[in-house]
């Protein structure tokens, strides 16, 4: 199986799971949500510093012995 079949079949499991979750018990639920927020502050970390290192291109360097 190539990379992209793979990766298709994890989605398509993927959302399976998220069509049963409205009947799932509270432990599956609160996992689920667990899991989102993990992923969204992740994703939002990476936005951030990609959003730092660009803004802070065209600033000058700091020095070597300022205080952070």
């Amino acid at each position: 199986m190539d990379a992209k079949q793979e990766t298709l079949d994890i989605l398509q499991k993927i959302w399976t799971k998220l069509q049963g979750l409205p009947q799932g018990n509270t432990y599956e639920i609160a996992g689920f949500l667990i899991l989102l927020i993990f992923v969204l502050t992740f994703l939002s970390l990476v936005v951030f510093a990609c959003a730092q290192c660009c803004c802070s291109c065209g600033r000058r360097p700091r020095s070597k012995d300022s205080v952070i």
